[in-house]
């Protein structure tokens, strides 16, 4: 399915934009899709993790 992408190029050759078949951007953007919800989830428990941490420390700090 690649070999269906075509380029626009400049008048220098270099590429400037994209043709893809609808199918295979419909693929990579629920792709995208899909890793912008892990990347969300992950961020979530990192800050948890940071909470987690900063609790504890709070609280070993006001038993001395």
């Amino acid at each position: 399915m690649l070999g269906d992408v075509k380029y626009v190029t400049d008048e220098k050759g270099k590429r400037q934009e994209v043709i893809l078949p609808f199918q295979l951007w419909k693929d990579v953007t629920d792709e995208l899709e899909a890793l912008r919800e892990k990347h969300q989830i992950l961020t979530g428990l990192q800050q948890s993790c940071r909470d987690v941490k900063k609790q504890k420390r709070v609280r070993l700090e006001s038993n001395r």
